[in-house]
């Protein structure tokens, strides 16, 4: 069967994918918008971007696509190109499968309004016997789409995934002195200010460091509010220096409100760092829980009495360390993916 891919940006574990999996298994693909928040550089090779066409030129494209290949799969389900080969596909006799590769959680508007309009929408989309749901992960992601109506045998893993392979040692070496990690945007949602607050609570008399890699609205007051000897921010950070800090890393720490996977977390379980993350990261039931890798918080005193308790045990550090790194390289990698890819294809092809 012909498959084709639709990605929403051209971001730096977007082409990996592409070069790792796309590239490998002939599926072919384009780009909705040529713009990405998470950082790339795509030089030397030639994309197709939506948003550089012309409309008529963009429908042209998007008819053509849905009349020569069998399979289509979107990373969304929320834009207008989604939503255009979706109805002609509803209208149409001679039907298409559509794929959403997702990393949503299922969670629950509190403005009843969204909540209701948001039910209408997604019941409308997942109830349709030719819609397929590719979940990143295994249980909140899942649940997105049986919740709106989506029948089990229309769901499939498409694990969310890095280039594991960017990020592995042999041997993980700790740093002097132990250094907590965080990666990210300096937003409000990531919840760093009470990282920060916990750490300097605990570790004002230990030898112990916070480095904060990232930039955002909330940067300029951190910095300015925070900054010290222990608590270091390292602006923006990409491809090798960004890999430098989470080898030169203790333990990952990851305390957001709100994440619906969080890539960082693959990175550095795929560096050997041990992860703390909140329940709320949609990362944790498939890397973290039951899998000795990290620790789950429920909430912030919680998630700083486990910087603790890796801070004390260097032991637990290390075996945490060493899982962490054996469950990327010989499990949730690009080979799985691959898998789940080919399983889903054969499924339709039967």
């Amino acid at each position: 069967m012909k498959v084709y891919g639709f990605f929403t940006e051209p971001a730096s574990y977007t082409l990996d994918l592409i070069d790792n999996v796309y590239d490998i298994m002939s599926i072919d693909y384009c780009f909705l918008n040529s713009h990405s928040k998470a950082y790339a550089s795509f030089k030397g090779k030639k994309y197709v971007f939506l948003d550089k066409m012309r409309i008529v030129d963009r429908i042209k494209h998007l008819l053509y696509v849905r009349r020569k290949y069998d399979i289509i799969i979107f990373n969304s389900y929320d834009t207008l190109s989604f939503f255009f080969i979706l109805l002609i596909n509803v209208f149409s006799i001679t039907k298409k499968y559509i794929a959403i590769e997702s990393d949503t959680q299922l969670l629950m508007p509190k403005n009843y309004l969204k909540r209701s309009l948001k039910y209408l929408y997604l019941s409308f989309v997942f109830q349709n016997n030719h819609v397929f749901g590719l979940a990143g992960g295994n249980y909140s992601h899942k649940d997105l789409f049986r919740y709106y109506g989506m029948k089990e045998d229309r769901i499939f893993l498409m694990p969310m995934m890095v280039d594991n392979s960017k990020f592995y040692v042999e041997k993980k070496i700790f740093p002097k002195p132990f250094t907590f990690l965080f990666v990210g945007r300096l937003v409000s949602c990531k919840n760093i200010e009470h990282l920060i607050q916990q750490f300097n609570i605990i570790f004002s008399d230990k030898d112990a460091v916070l480095k904060i890699v990232g930039d955002g609205r909330q940067g300029e007051y951190l910095i300015d509010k925070y900054t010290s000897e222990k608590v270091i921010f390292k602006g923006k950070k990409f491809n090798k220096e960004l890999i430098t800090e989470y080898l030169s890393a203790s333990c990952f720490v990851f305390p957001s409100l709100f994440e619906p996977w969080g890539l960082v977390v693959n990175e550095a379980l795929s560096a050997g760092i041990p992860v703390i993350a909140r329940k709320e990261v949609g990362a944790c039931l498939d890397l973290i829980n039951g899998k000795q890798t990290g620790f789950i918080a429920e909430d912030m005193p919680d998630f700083g009495q486990m910087m603790l308790t890796l801070f004390n045990d260097s032991e637990l550090l290390y075996n945490y360390s060493k899982n962490a790194s054996d469950l990327m390289k010989n499990n949730w990698n690009y080979k799985k993916y691959k898998l789940c890819m080919m399983k889903f294809i054969n499924t339709l092809s039967k």
